[in-house]
């Protein structure tokens, strides 16, 4: 196991706790102030967004003193990359650290700092090279009219939260969508359509898995094995360059044995639940016009949009189209299918 695998809570890095709660110190403060969700109670499972345990407790205790400011000297790198950005710089999300400059177009002002108060750096969240991370979403690879008019149904309110409201994660695009512009929209669209995706997570069957707990509102291993049961998790065991925003990360996703094999039944005949995902997401799951390339993104991500799909939670045109391809699908249903499109390569 690696070092970062033997953080735990009690004993966290300062560094690493001061980064893990950056995020939700905007939401503390007004400068991102999440909606409620609208998702159905108990429509989906818990266990499909972590939430940090150390925010949670902050919330609990409001008479807990501040955080000590992030450090703003000690200059911090990651594997692979010569740039270095200090603690407060990497948790900054009005500012987002661009560890491969040479690996993008030039970055809009726009995405790099975002505009305050509301509406943070897309790159934050999203890495200024567009790879995401399990928590929300990659950008890279989409369609620059698919980025338009999603940023527009977060905007409008057409696609809504998924989850609970503790998720912040799921919680913020629609602060920061609501602060756009058309103009602003635009320019996001344009920088990030011709980015490319990189796949990142590595599928694996297992009936018994590295025992895994919230952090960071994602999955954290912590030593020892655990069941996995009927659920799909996403992990990391290296916390520090994932809360360094390192874009190249890669990650693990633990699913039920037979997965893979069931999902790809699903998926490219319909099994008698649903139709064969190609017929529209296009041939190898890439993407055809304006509808999403699926192959290789995060599986965490899929899974929760397609509960978001089933319960009504994305309204556009194109998102009331997916409603009759998962209506009939159950919770392990779904966990094949993106098992499966998860070992594609974009």
């Amino acid at each position: 196991m690696g070092r970062s695998v033997c953080i735990h809570f009690g004993v966290m890095k300062p560094i690493v706790l001061s980064l893990a709660l950056a995020f939700a110190a905007a939401v503390a403060s007004g400068q991102v102030a999440p909606k409620p969700p609208s998702t159905p109670a108990k429509a989906v499972p818990d266990w499909l967004f972590p939430i940090d345990p150390v925010w949670a407790e902050r919330q609990k205790k409001r008479n807990l003193p501040p955080l000590p400011p992030l450090d703003d000297k000690e200059p911090l790198g990651i594997p692979g990359s010569t740039e270095k950005f200090t603690a407060a710089r990497i948790g900054d999300p009005f500012n987002a650290p661009d560890w491969y400059p040479a690996e993008h177009g030039p970055l809009p002002d726009l995405v790099l700092k975002g505009r305050k108060p509301t509406m943070m750096s897309c790159g934050f969240c999203h890495t200024p090279t567009g790879q995401g991370r399990p928590e929300n979403s990659s950008l890279a690879g989409l369609s620059e009219n698919y980025i338009r008019q999603q940023l527009k149904d977060f905007r409008s309110g057409a696609r809504k939260p998924v989850g609970p409201k503790e998720y912040i994660p799921s919680l913020t695009m629609h602060t920061v969508a609501e602060a756009m512009k058309d103009a602003d929209i635009d320019e996001t669209a344009r920088y990030f359509a011709p980015l490319k995706l990189a796949r990142r997570v590595q599928v694996i069957e297992s009936l018994r898995i590295p025992r895994a707990e919230p952090s960071h509102w994602i999955y954290v291993e912590v030593g020892g094995t655990e069941d996995l049961g009927d659920r799909m998790l996403e992990v990391t065991n290296e916390i520090e360059r994932h809360e360094r925003r390192d874009p190249k990360l890669q990650y693990t996703a633990y699913v039920p044995p037979g997965a893979i094999g069931r999902g790809k039944r699903l998926v490219t005949t319909g099994d008698g639940k649903t139709v064969a995902c190609a017929s529209c997401h296009g041939t190898n799951l890439k993407g055809m016009n304006d509808v999403p390339p699926i192959a290789g993104r995060s599986p965490t991500y899929l899974l929760r949009q397609m509960f978001a799909f089933k319960h009504g939670l994305r309204t556009s045109e194109a998102g009331k189209q997916m409603l009759p391809t998962v209506e009939k699908l159950e919770t392990n249903d779904m966990i094949d299918i993106v098992a499966y499109v998860g070992t594609l390569y974009p």
